[in-house]
């Protein structure tokens, strides 16, 4: 186009910001500015979802100023999208600021604020802003079961997940969906109750998705049920044999288990189908810069200060109790000296000492990550968060984990 205007930047934005393509989003929202187009409503709520895909707090910070900026924060629609990047980027004091601010709320602004403090581990208060928001006179929708069946999920509340899950079409007339069913199998899942999630999934009156059985999948490791991980597997194949992690999972549950040949077949089996492991990716953003960090990094290469740097705070971190756990390392041919590098360089410590390295002492370190944190990282990051007296806010694939003090606000249950 030769000259276009900003409703086909807003359509092009849109689009880069659904297809999860935040850096080329902001990209031409950056070239918008340039060519002096003022941005509209739509403009803003596709950059805020941006900010929020990439944990990048400051430049959301930014935007919001950009917002009061341009006359926009009075949108109700722009303030639920406030709401939903500050959650996401781990700042929730802003998140219940902005909601505190708004001169009118709505079901999605409701909506945003319940599922916020279910991600942020606050279950409780999750369920009581839902109180409010029914004395409020105002209706929950799907997202809103969606944000309390979470919560019940992250913090083990079996009842109430049931009665919000049987209210929902018993009493809102809401029929629930593939997530709402996922919810509740996470919530039977975390619990223990495996046997009756895998009923409640094969007694669903639709189809179920490989996710659902994936998310029991993971309730079997978590539990190390071998066997009903084996046949939940079964039946994730069925339908989908191509994801790594399904794989990956099972293995580690039998190579905890002592199940070498087991593990030796799975190995095979996705070699054998071409199925790659997914890596894992944590980023960390500095000033309006997104760094990202994989799995692995430096175990073969030249040492670089970052390297250095993890390679003392580890010994630092032994002399106050950190013990690496080396049983998160399922290679049987790696002696433990192999193991304990390997676990070194995972994603999420090479972003928090790059945090420890570049920011002020006393600072918040803010790292994102795309799967889910490890067991030794959770612990490494609750003793780093001691001895240097930082907070760390880690956001995994499934919620957030506010270290402080040495301790974790999911209290070890995720």
């Amino acid at each position: 186009m030769l000259d276009p205007c900003v409703i086909s930047y807003n359509a092009i934005i849109t689009g880069y910001a659904k297809c999860s393509r935040p850096n080329e989003a902001l990209s031409l929202f950056r070239e918008l500015q340039v060519k002096s187009l003022k941005p509209t409503d739509v403009t803003m709520l596709s950059v805020l979802s941006c900010c929020a895909l990439l944990g990048a707090l400051d430049l959301g910070k930014w935007m919001h100023e950009y917002v009061k900026k341009n006359g926009l924060d009075k949108n109700i629609k722009v303030s639920t999208a406030l709401i939903d990047m500050y959650a996401k980027c781990g700042s929730l004091e802003d998140a219940i600021c902005v909601f505190e601010n708004m001169c009118i709320r709505d079901t999605p602004a409701w909506s945003a604020m319940i599922v916020a403090y279910a991600t942020h581990g606050k279950g409780y208060k999750a369920i009581e802003t839902f109180e409010e928001m029914r004395k409020a006179g105002v209706q929950p929708d799907e997202i809103t079961f969606l944000g309390l069946l979470y919560a019940c999920s992250h913090n083990g509340l079996v009842d109430e997940g049931w009665r919000f899950f049987s209210s929902m079409s018993d009493k809102y007339s809401i029929i629930p969906g593939i997530k709402h069913y996922g919810c509740m199998v996470d919530l039977l899942g975390r619990t223990g109750n495996l046997d009756e999630a895998y009923k409640f999934i094969d007694e669903l009156p639709i189809k179920p998705t490989p996710i659902l059985w994936r998310t029991l999948l993971a309730a079997c490791s978590s539990h190390g049920d071998v066997e009903l991980g084996k046949r939940v597997i079964e039946r994730i194949f069925e339908l989908d044999d191509s994801h790594g992690g399904d794989y990956v999972i099972l293995s580690n549950l039998c190579a905890r288990a002592g199940r070498w040949e087991d593990v030796d077949f799975l190995r095979k089996l996705m070699n054998d189908r071409g199925v790659v492991k997914v890596p894992g990716c944590s980023s960390i953003e500095m000033d309006n810069v997104v760094h990202e960090f994989f799995s692995g990094d430096g175990v073969n290469t030249i040492s670089t200060s970052l390297h250095k740097a993890l390679d003392e705070l580890m010994k630092e971190l032994k002399m106050v109790g950190y013990v690496p756990d080396t049983s998160l390392v399922f290679h049987a041919e790696m002696g433990e000296a192999e193991k304990e590098i390997s676990l070194r360089y995972h994603s999420e410590k090479l972003a928090i000492g790059y945090g420890l390295l570049n920011t002020p002492p006393g600072s918040t370190i803010r790292v994102v990550k795309n799967l889910r944190v490890c067991g030794d990282c959770h612990s490494a990051a609750k003793h780093i968060s001691q001895i240097f007296d930082r907070q760390i806010i880690l956001r995994d694939v499934q919620r957030f984990h506010h270290f402080r003090n040495g301790k974790c606000s999911c209290g070890d249950f995720w």
